[in-house]
């Protein structure tokens, strides 16, 4: 049974020998015969592919904004921080203006505030020390009591002025603080409006033009990284119980020239969807990512052509795909040469 199994896998395998026919006097047809011989059995599942990044990010948009400037191109290399987009915004520019203006003035409020609190306090000592020189005087007789008692009100008054002067300048300083959290806020949000690459990279997609107003959310540019590569292709579904993750895979292109990458099977998409061929025929394909690697010169974007390696059978007979034959009854027979003539053999 075993050498059954290698003589079909070996038939599906090896390549097409042309056959080499010639009528001959008897009637008989003259075939050209391939000795069998063993070798390693390779199934694959090919496709087209793209390549793309593995690790690509979208920068979008934080607040509502018109796209003053474009600095980069599509395909252009950026790195982390670099200005992509310059944006504007005319309502956060004036609530910011009128935030800081309104800050100024209440830090003006304050510091007058608090000169007012020293001054009062320089009175304050004046007639704390006023008070005590009549309270002598009092208590020695050469002061009446009216007089006295004037300047202990004098003192009190003080007292409760600086008392009021300290509530207005404590509000006046929760009013700065609260002002200042709020110009920080929209200052970090003008500095939105200079769009920066998160990472380093090529510029994949600028889908935003001059003049278009974006809103918070709206894509403004997709970077991809240069440091890892992938390949993204869709297999028919009916090949993907073939196909699993960590399966080697063979990538080619024609500006790698003769050179084939390899790399894993990394990601195998949980749904399928349906895609129209060229032919007009409905599929259903599963995506399926592939990493790189190694790079080489390709750029994501690039078309590729990929196989899946299936399945590996090492050291087992190989035989023409021609010397197969697949019986009625769903049997596969082999076709040998023996004493000059053609027998089926299971």
């Amino acid at each position: 049974m075993k050498s059954k199994k290698a003589w079909i896998i070996g038939g599906i395998i090896l390549a097409a020998v042309t056959a080499i026919a010639a009528i001959m006097g008897s009637g008989g047809e003259e075939v050209e015969a391939v000795k069998a011989s063993r070798g390693t059995f390779v199934l694959k599942v090919e496709e087209t592919g793209y390549v793309e990044a593995a690790n690509d990010r979208e920068v979008q948009a934080t607040l509502a904004a018109q796209v003053r400037e474009l600095l980069v191109e599509t395909g252009d290399k950026v790195v982390p921080g670099q200005v992509l987009i310059k944006l504007f915004s005319p309502e956060l520019t004036t609530e910011t203006e009128s935030a800081r203006s309104q800050l100024v003035r209440t830090e003006s409020e304050l510091q007058a505030a608090e000169l007012s609190v020293q001054s009062i306090r320089l009175e304050l000592e004046q007639a704390e020390n006023d008070l005590a020189r009549k309270k002598t005087l009092l208590q020695s007789g050469a002061l009446a009591q009216a007089e006295y008692e004037q300047a202990q009100l004098q003192v009190d008054k003080l007292k409760k002025s600086i008392s009021q002067q300290e509530v207005s300048v404590s509000g006046l300083n929760k009013q700065v603080a609260s002002l200042g959290a709020v110009l920080n806020s929209l200052e970090e949000k003008a500095g939105e409006l200079q769009v920066i690459s998160p990472i380093s990279g090529t510029i994949l997609d600028l889908p935003v033009k001059v003049g278009q107003v974006v809103s918070p959310g709206t894509m403004l540019a997709q970077v991809g990284s240069d440091s890892q590569l992938e390949v993204k292709t869709e297999l028919l579904s009916d090949d993907l119980g073939r196909v699993k993750t960590g399966q080697t895979t063979q990538i080619t292109a024609p500006i790698l020239g003769d050179r084939a990458l390899t790399g894993p099977v990394s990601k195998i998409y949980p749904r399928a969807h349906e895609k129209t061929s060229a032919l007009g025929i409905i599929q259903r394909r599963v995506p399926v990512i592939i990493a790189l690697n190694q790079a080489a010169n390709l750029q994501p974007g690039y078309e590729v052509r990929v196989a899946i390696e299936t399945l590996r059978k090492e050291d087992v007979i190989l035989l023409p795909r021609e010397s197969i034959r697949l019986t009625e009854d769903g049997h596969y027979r082999v076709l040998v040469v023996n004493e000059g003539r053609i027998e089926e053999r299971l």
